[in-house]
């Protein structure tokens, strides 16, 4: 049985190696956007259930929101973070298969 032969093609490299930074472009917003949401829900909840359990007044539920949006934004500030670590990693692996691709095309001559 004989197989089909695969030739190389340094364009799917290229290729990757754009795919990788247009993740990278979008990763910090998608990233700081997940975990702002993600906070935003379980502090809401949390302070739902603190509020029917003690049955606070109006300052308190005023300052229950505040202390939602402030964790809330700790939580963006954070994946803000995560997302600019993650992009980097990308980029760099983008670039190493630049640097791969270039070797190959400088050595094929």
């Amino acid at each position: 049985m004989v197989c089909g032969v695969i030739t190389y093609d340094e364009n799917i490299l290229q290729q990757y190696a754009d795919s990788l930074y247009r993740q990278a472009k979008w990763i910090v917003f998608f990233t700081a956007a997940r975990y702002g949401v993600v906070v935003f829900f379980v502090a809401a909840v949390l302070g739902a259930l603190i509020g029917l359990e003690k049955r606070v007044g109006v300052d308190a539920a005023n300052t229950g929101v505040i202390w939602i949006l402030v964790l809330t934004l700790i939580g963006v500030a954070v994946g803000v973070d995560a997302g600019k670590r993650k992009a980097f990693n990308l980029k760099l692996q983008a670039q190493q298969i630049l640097c791969q691709r270039q070797t190959e095309i400088n050595t094929r001559k």
